[in-house]
């Protein structure tokens, strides 16, 4: 019998998630941070006519906003400090007075003439700064994060690098030390050594540098001497809490005896309402021609939607940062050493919703605390358990633990990298000794030995 493969059609059923017009404007404005966010809303007011801003009686008289201003209140008596008696303070004072870094930098980045889409970016890359002046976020992942070029990132990254103090931006050491040198024009010699030979510098290897390079030894001895008076950290002079008003805190977080309180900003975004004009205008009783009624209903209706989602991305970003402040009570009432492991499903459980909500209200969201203003991510990593049981901690409390160990050292024996391992060990922190020196090497220290070589050199 001979069989013949034979072609036939026949009806299969399969799922496929398909996003109304409305759900996908609603996850769209989830995702947008402060400043898209008020961009849109600009934008909105500028074509809808239908929508407008309350006068400032009416926000007051809203129901449900006293207890809100309550706290408002007390929040911002405790931070006023000695201001003197009359005046009030804004969410946007609650910064440190003393300038930090990210400070610093947008107001230089205010006197370049650039676009106000190339500004956003350069602020957004001035946000990522670590506390050292570096960019430890890949260009690509920051690109994801803000939905721009990576191109583009990298050209106005290059602006930001050419910015004071010498060496700000850069992502990693080499990078940090050779945009040094260009800037005093220190010659082709010292760069390349820096990008090419820095272990050889380490090690004093002159003669194999030298070599190399075919110079003579004395001129790289005299370009490893500029490149040692050089500052591997350009962030360390600058107040680092908390950081700067380039970013905008979506909620404030505040310790209240005990008890963690999150607060919408509601600053950044002002409150919307429909036009009584217009909604009369469309009411049956309106003498209005009846294509402009329509005009003025479909209106009605796109301010309404967006008015909506506006208070579905408040309300859900500050449950976001509420379930944060219960996952993570440790960092708020005692500082970033104390944070723990979290992930995105943990949350997304607790509130009962999908883990990608919670992606999307992560993205460029900002949360003020008693410690600085952090990106809500900040909050979420893998971790380490601890040596003897027990939760364990964050990557990020373990650098902090670990910057605060060498810190501490004793400046004329300072710790090997397996003496650290042993110290974090009796702090119940167990890691590797690669770890260790991936994590020290993040945090721009140098090893023991050149640690002890420096402090020699200054004595």
């Amino acid at each position: 019998m001979n069989l013949k493969p034979v072609l036939t059609t026949a009806p299969t059923t399969s799922q496929q998630l398909v996003l109304s017009p409305r759900l996908y404007q609603s996850l769209s404005i989830l995702r947008l941070g402060a400043f898209e966010l008020q961009e849109l809303i600009q934008k909105e007011l500028d074509e809808n006519p239908t929508l407008e801003i309350p006068e400032a009686a009416d926000f007051e008289a809203e129901p449900g906003q006293v207890s809100e201003r309550e706290l408002w209140d007390d929040y911002l008596g405790a931070n006023r400090g000695d201001r003197g008696g009359g005046n009030t303070a804004t969410p946007g004072e609650l910064t440190a007075c003393a300038e930090t870094l990210s400070e610093h930098l947008t107001l230089q980045l205010h006197l370049e003439n650039l676009t106000d889409a190339r500004r956003r970016i350069g602020l957004a890359i001035i946000g990522s700064l670590d506390e050292d002046g570096y960019l430890r976020e890949p260009v690509e992942e920051l690109a994801a994060t803000i939905n721009k070029p990576a191109a583009e990132i990298e050209d106005v990254l290059r602006i930001v690098q050419r910015f004071d103090p010498p060496g700000v931006a850069a992502r990693n050491l080499e990078e940090c030390l050779a945009i040094q040198l260009e800037q005093i024009g220190a010659g082709e010699t010292a760069i390349r050594i820096v990008r090419e030979f820095l272990p050889q510098v380490a090690h004093n290897a002159f003669g194999e540098i030298a070599k190399s390079l075919g110079v003579s030894n004395l001129k790289v001895r005299r370009a490893v001497e500029v490149i040692r008076s050089l500052c591997p950290s350009p962030g360390s002079l600058f107040d680092t809490s908390p950081p700067a008003a380039a970013v905008i805190p979506d909620v404030y977080a505040r310790v209240d005896r005990g008890r963690i309180r999150i607060l919408a900003n509601r600053e950044i975004v002002p409150s919307l309402k429909l036009s009584r004009l217009y909604q009369e205008m469309a009411s049956k009783k309106s003498d209005a021609e009846p294509a402009t009624t329509a005009y003025i209903k479909d209106k009605l209706q796109e301010a309404s939607r967006l008015i909506r989602d506006i208070d579905h991305r408040r309300t859900t970003v500050t449950k976001v940062a509420r379930a944060i402040a219960e996952a993570q009570p440790e960092f708020f009432t005692q500082g970033p050493e104390h944070l723990r492991p979290l992930g995105l499903e943990k949350i997304a459980a607790s509130l009962d919703v999908h883990p990608s909500t919670i992606s999307r209200a992560l993205l460029g969201k900002y949360m003020s605390t008693p410690h600085g203003i952090f990106e809500f991510r900040y909050f979420f990593s893998s971790g380490y358990a601890a040596a003897k049981g027990g939760e364990g901690l964050a990557a990020n409390a373990v650098k902090k633990r670990l910057a605060g160990i060498i810190a501490r050292e004793d400046a004329q024996h300072p710790l090997s990298d397996q003496k650290l391992v042993g110290q974090l060990k009796e702090n119940d922190i167990s890691i590797s000794r690669r770890t260790v020196a991936k994590y020290r090497e993040q945090l721009g220290i140098a090893p023991s030995w050149e640690r002890k070589k420096d402090t020699a050199g200054q004595s």
